[in-house]
């Protein structure tokens, strides 16, 4: 995978002044834009992979939270007790593949990587997020819902506050979606970050999360 600055890209098929969706990794440079605080590559994975993750979800709880070396990255150790094996060596290639992608774009060599299994809402309430660039993909269950910047009220953040302006709409991402959320600290970014939440989930009810955060 090029660095983002000799990667190519060409104009993307969906956006408006705040989110942009595009169809290819290279066009992921679009979080680069001045304003925009949200970018959505929307692809899809395989049947058969799609069908033993949602296999994985429901009889598996994974808690991966770790510190790794974008120059060294290796998932079969820590998803070696997942069973079918060309399966959990597809997801291992994926999972590589999108830390690969963000260490890139971000020109960075440590992430922060958290790969869970859910079972309640882990932040439900709308938010912002005190981060520069975070990677967020759904692997199992709903995905994470979030708001156009004109239909955030971001005076109503926090414990109590109404986020949601009157006659907007909650929008979701897409299982497998990988979002990249542009948080406060992005340099320019303050009161801009996207206002995201965790996805409702009703009893028995489970997702496959991904983040990756860049890490010193």
């Amino acid at each position: 995978m090029e660095p983002a600055s000799r990667w190519e890209s060409r104009a993307p098929e969906s956006w408006s002044a705040s989110h942009v969706l595009v169809w290819q990794p290279s066009e992921l440079t679009e979080i680069y834009r001045e304003g925009l605080n949200l970018c959505v590559w929307r692809r899809g994975l395989g049947s058969e992979l799609s069908r033993w993750l949602g296999t994985v979800c429901a009889r598996h709880t994974l808690h991966v939270v770790e510190r790794v070396d974008a120059r060294r990255l290796d998932f079969r150790r820590t998803l070696a007790e997942l069973s079918g094996v060309e399966e959990r060596e597809a997801w291992c290639e994926d999972l590589r593949q999108l830390c690969q992608v963000y260490a890139d774009l971000l020109e960075c060599r440590w992430l922060g990587v958290r790969l869970t299994t859910l079972e309640r809402e882990m932040c439900p309430r709308f938010h912002v997020d005190r981060v520069g660039v975070r990677l967020l993909c759904t692997y199992a269950g709903p995905a994470t819902e979030w708001l156009e910047n004109a239909d955030a009220l971001r005076e109503g953040l926090g414990p109590k506050g109404e986020v949601l302006r009157a006659g907007g709409r909650v929008q979701r991402l897409e299982r497998f979606d990988v979002a990249l959320l542009k948080g406060e600290s992005w340099p320019g970014n303050a009161g801009n970050g996207v206002v995201h939440r965790s996805p409702a989930l009703v009893s028995g009810q489970r997702r496959i999360m991904l983040s990756i955060d860049a890490v010193d």
